[in-house]
């Protein structure tokens, strides 16, 4: 099943955001420039829409202690790569458990019509089979 479109621009946008995030924490802070910060509030802007507020809360606080040279912008961007982690796999498993409802509905439907022979899709022959022998 194909992720809906919404789900696959918020992992693509999560994927961007740890590699902003992870080349900060190797050029450091102080080498951030203006279009490094403009990203970032970009990013920080998309999170709010998708509704992931407390990751985009994050980014805006990394923003203005870089800009205003806050040491404590280290810590800041050390919380915000874990929020931006934390999404991601909140986000896979909330993937996961559709897929699963989906392939539990698709399973009940097969029941209901009695497509699978019962479910047990061949164990039975196979068994019959070990039984003559």
């Amino acid at each position: 099943m194909p992720l809906s479109p919404e789900i696959n621009e918020l992992r693509v946008s999560l994927d961007r955001i740890r590699s902003m995030l992870e080349g900060l924490v190797v050029r450091g802070l102080r080498a951030c420039g203006s279009d490094d910060l403009a990203q970032l509030k970009a990013f920080a802007d998309e999170l709010e829409r998708s509704g992931a507020g407390h990751v985009a809360a994050s980014l805006t606080a990394l923003h203005q202690q870089i800009e205003s040279g806050d040491r404590a912008g280290v810590r800041t961007l050390l919380m915000a790569q874990t929020s931006v982690r934390l999404l991601e796999r909140l986000l896979t498993l909330r993937v996961v458990r559709s897929q699963f409802a989906m392939a539990d509905q698709v399973e009940a439907a097969r029941a209901q019509i009695g497509g699978t022979g019962g479910g047990n899709d061949g164990e039975e022959d196979v068994v019959d089979d070990e039984e003559e022998e």
